[in-house]
């Protein structure tokens, strides 16, 4: 069971590596080109093999079970980011497919949470406590909202090419969950006295920083598609 454990560990680790080397290239590379597919589907299959390498991990090495659901909140942003390609090229609207996402998107939130309110009330107050709180709330929030746009197209936050806006978020959102992933597996911060919240900035700083990266590149394309229209 070691060695098989010790596979998948493997495994796990080069699939996130391979997700933060190769996922930079579909962000410089030119948008609908052969090289940002190719190099997107390969970032999109090895967050898939991080996530279920997870499972693998916390079921029987005995990973942190927060692991698992960091896992699970990073694949489900690769995942609608790209089924938001898919149905623009197929031509269909939501699909039960995207229903089952969402609600086991909004089961893990719910899980986060109730884990993280659980140690509250047992008086433990530790980063994992704090994230459960963090990445619970933002799950939910991104789950919840694409179900009801998913009932209700006309609720999108994007009304002009939807599809473009919310596959750059969610993609960019998976990156910086890869990226976050590698810094904080790198962090040593030792004995210091500040290392709860040396921590916490290691866990949410990438976040903060990328989300604010995405809303300027979002901004730059309503921007330039507007100035086309107008045009």
């Amino acid at each position: 069971m070691n060695t098989l454990n010790n596979l998948f560990l493997i495994i796990h680790i080069v699939a996130g590596f391979t997700a933060l080397t190769v996922g930079v290239v579909p962000m410089l590379a030119k948008k609908g080109g052969r090289l940002h597919i190719l190099t997107g589907l390969v970032f999109y299959y090895a967050m898939a093999v991080v996530c279920a390498s997870a499972f693998w991990l916390v079921a029987f090495k005995g990973s942190a079970l927060f692991l698992l659901f960091i896992a699970i909140f990073s694949f489900y942003s690769t995942f609608s980011g790209r089924r938001e390609i898919l149905r623009k090229r197929l031509k269909v609207p939501s699909e039960r497919t995207d229903y089952v996402a969402a609600a086991l998107a909004l089961a893990a939130s719910v899980g986060m949470l109730g884990l993280g309110l659980y140690q509250v009330l047992k008086g433990t107050l530790s980063v994992p406590t704090v994230l459960y709180f963090v990445f619970g709330v933002f799950l939910f929030t991104q789950a919840r909202y694409d179900w009801r746009r998913y009932l209700q197209p006309e609720r999108s936050k994007y009304p002009v090419q939807s599809w473009f806006y919310h596959h750059i978020t969610r993609m960019g959102g998976a990156y910086i969950a890869a990226f976050t992933a590698f810094v904080v597996v790198n962090a040593r911060f030792g004995a210091s006295p500040y290392a709860f919240w040396l921590s916490l900035a290691a866990w949410i700083g990438p976040g903060v920083v990328g989300g604010m990266v995405i809303g300027r590149t979002v901004r730059h394309y309503l921007l330039k598609m507007k100035v086309a229209k107008q045009s």
